[in-house]
């Protein structure tokens, strides 16, 4: 005998399966290991449901809303095959039609309650590598950091690997406690360390640096609370009213005046490696670029005597082309260089650009004293101009010395900065002519 249902406890629902459409940080589509969920909507409401399997976008079909036959997916880390996941996506569907014919009133609740039975979400084991924190937190910067920004992760990645053999225990997301986190604090600061060759060698963190580092790890447990719940795990958030990351701090930004770096330019140097330093150094104090990008421009990259280039963290966001007339000390010191491989100039390896620019300041006697914010105890400290000197101090001489004279659009157009930018205000001092001035405008 068929079964009869009284019409009036039917309700209207409608439920579609479809891989999840995310966005990576570059703004590409994701379209490996993708969760499916359920769209349904019942009596006004909507919501999505995880099915608990994930499968690449070309494994599914958008028609029948199936995973295509022979395909594969994942549930965690166990494969099942096409046959297993069709087989639960038509289980939401039945009992879901069964629900509804039986009730005029739902609940979310009631019906995720449903599904999670169903799904045996209930009662599935996670497999360890899924929720382990290393294994989150490899999956965070292989699946959503920027490939800019993936070597500056996974050396904080290294740092907690470090912290877990210096301490010998097992990190795991509920043993990361707020006192952990101070602890790992304490332990960046007094033993933090990092590779030499094929030895670890002691190298202590600044303020500023471990500030960083908690920021990093802070992020990838956002999105591993959010990951993670969408699997139905919940992780406990050590980050609030217990624990704030410090913020950054910074003391006033240092750079060599209009009028020392033409007396680097016209300086006699001794030999032709200072001589070179010092045309990049100035070069760059002339154009702003950051050094990395800089070693990468060619004479491609400038037309009727404009420099244009992408700066290289824009590259993968949102490019933003950085245009910059070049000075007539810019024009000239390119004159003195004509090389086979279209680089602009001879450059060199970061490391010894930097040791070579010291050597260049001293020996042109760029020492007067200083006063800066150590950045390993975060103190006050006097020291030496040429004990400081860096390729960095060139891109904040740039902004710097421009600061206050035109519009800081202008600046930052020229120096890559997006507007708004935090980071623009570290490159420059509002100096005590300019506050006179404010106050004569009062």
């Amino acid at each position: 005998m068929p079964l009869h249902y009284n019409l009036q406890y039917i309700m209207k629902h409608n439920v579609k399966f479809a891989p999840e459409k995310r966005n990576d940080k570059a703004g590409q589509p994701i379209v490996k290991n993708v969760p499916i969920f359920a769209f349904i909507t019942f009596g006004g409401k909507k919501m999505y449901f995880f099915t608990g399997y994930r499968i690449d976008v070309d494994n599914f079909d958008y028609e029948t809303q199936e995973a295509t036959k022979n395909s594969t997916g994942s549930e965690g880390t166990r494969k099942v095959q096409y046959n297993e996941i069709n087989k639960r996506m038509k289980a939401i569907r039945a009992n879901l039609e069964l629900f509804f014919q039986k009730t005029n009133e739902a609940t979310k609740e009631e019906v995720k309650t449903l599904l999670d039975e169903v799904c045996n979400k209930s009662k599935k084991e996670i497999a360890p590598d899924n929720v382990s924190f290393f294994g989150m937190f490899q999956k965070y910067i292989d699946n959503y950091v920027s490939p800019v920004k993936r070597n500056h992760v996974k050396t904080v990645f290294n740092h907690w690997k470090r912290y877990e053999a210096k301490r010998k225990f097992t990190l795991s997301f509920e043993f990361i406690t707020v006192e952990v986190l101070r602890n790992f604090e304490r332990y960046l600061e007094n033993e933090g360390t990092k590779p030499k060759g094929d030895k670890m060698i002691k190298s202590p963190k600044g303020r500023n640096t471990r500030n960083s580092i908690l920021r990093i790890t802070r992020a990838f447990w956002n999105y591993s609370k959010k990951e993670l719940k969408r699997e139905g795990i919940e992780i406990h958030y050590p980050f609030g009213d217990g624990y704030q990351v410090p913020p950054e701090t910074y003391g006033k930004p240092i750079y060599i005046t209009i009028e020392e770096r033409n007396l680097l330019f016209n300086a006699i140097l001794k030999t032709e490696r200072l001589q070179r330093v010092r045309d990049i150094f100035v070069f760059q104090c002339l154009i702003g670029t950051r050094v990395d990008d800089l070693c990468k421009l060619t004479k491609s990259n400038i037309q009727n005597n404009i420099l244009s280039y992408i700066p290289r963290k824009t590259k993968e966001g949102k490019p933003v082309t950085v245009t910059v007339p070049l000075h007539p000390m810019a024009v000239e010191i390119l004159s003195r260089y004509n090389r086979p491989d279209g680089s602009l100039l001879p450059f060199i390896s970061d490391q010894r650009y930097n040791v070579y620019i010291k050597e260049l300041f001293e020996e042109v006697g760029l020492t007067r004293t200083v006063t800066r914010i150590n950045p390993t105890t975060g103190k006050e400290e006097q020291v030496r101009l040429c004990d400081i000197a860096s390729s960095h101090m060139a891109r904040r001489a740039f902004v710097g010395n421009l600061y206050g004279k035109v519009d800081n659009g202008i600046i930052s157009s020229m120096s890559g900065h997006v507007p708004g930018s935090k980071a623009f205000t570290r490159y420059y001092d509002v100096s005590s002519e300019l506050q006179q001035d404010a106050i004569n405008k009062l």
